[in-house]
């Protein structure tokens, strides 16, 4: 019997091959932005090792993270991936095996809500939840947000309505059950802006606009927000780390919905970022990113 080396099976991860588009589809779209004030609400920070994908032959320590992101514009407060709910500790009890050992314990984990009042923020004044993707990391709080009109990509929304099962998909169907009143689909019917061939401009002054990320899942979404003089793209689980973008490389597992659809968005990362490097990348789970940010504290 033939005996596969740890490497190989490593190499397996590294998924279809990443073509990096040229200069011109990166192009810059000027469209100036109102500025709003970011920070972040971390749930999560832990040191886990991680295979940089077959670009990068070695394993590295990943500065991960479970963390949304607080969003201050005139029209009302806005989180981005509103991601752990009261009810953790009963989500990784569903999630199956493979969640629980990548999440770890309940006890490490702040809920969302805990980690706005130590801000100085009360829940029910969170007007707007947007969310990259519908896995349950990144929607366990939508429930919590009694206030909060929730804004999801049509194709992620239409990917998910179907699912009763969370275990193989990532996605949990009570926490979009909890918010479903509040739920509204956006479509992106607004022009090319940066990198990306359409849009969506939440509030139509350029501060929060949404692109089109697909490959994570079907209708994965990320964010550009123009605040303290840059550009910050949240991208969500397109990479679960920047240095993924910079290579570029996929995940150290095949976690993706459609692994060619995602290896052409990194591709277009890695292009942008070049073009680009004034822009921060912000992977949903990369904390030396997310930590760019100042911290949400009351009276900040």
């Amino acid at each position: 019997m033939r005996v596969v080396s740890p490497a190989l099976l490593l190499l397996a991860a590294c998924g279809p091959a990443i073509h990096v588009p040229p200069p011109e589809r990166v192009a810059r779209v000027e469209r100036p932005g109102r500025e709003v004030e970011l920070c972040v609400l971390m749930q999560e920070r832990a040191v886990r090792p991680i295979w940089q994908g077959c670009a990068e032959a070695s394993l590295a320590p990943w500065q991960f993270a479970i963390a949304s992101v607080l969003v201050k514009h005139p029209a009302g407060l806005v989180v981005l991936d509103p991601a752990f709910g009261r009810g953790i500790e009963s989500d990784l009890q569903r999630a199956g095996v493979v969640s629980r050992l990548a999440f770890g314990e309940a006890r490490t984990k702040k809920p969302l809500v805990d980690v706005l009042e130590a801000a100085g923020v009360d829940p029910a004044d969170v007007r707007y939840a947007l969310a990259t993707h519908v896995h349950w990391d990144h929607v366990g709080a939508l429930g919590d947000l009694p206030n909060a009109r929730v804004l999801i990509a049509r194709p992620e929304l239409e990917f998910a309505r179907p699912l009763r099962r969370g275990m193989e998909t990532g996605v949990m169907p009570h926490h979009l059950k909890r918010a479903k009143r509040r739920t509204f689909a956006f479509d992106f019917t607004g022009p090319p802006v940066e990198a990306f061939a359409s849009s969506f401009d939440f509030f139509g002054d350029g501060a929060v606009v949404a692109v089109p990320m697909p490959g994570h899942t079907p209708g994965s979404t990320a964010f550009l927000v123009r605040s303290a003089g840059k550009t910050w793209l949240f991208s969500g689980d397109t990479s679960w780390t920047s240095r993924g973008v910079e290579l570029p490389a996929h995940k150290t597992v095949p976690v993706d919905s459609d692994r060619e659809q995602l290896a052409g968005q990194l591709g277009l990362l890695h292009a942008y970022l070049q073009h680009r490097p004034d822009v921060v990348v912000v992977p949903a789970h990369d904390a030396t990113a997310l930590e760019l940010l100042p911290p949400c504290a009351p009276g900040k």
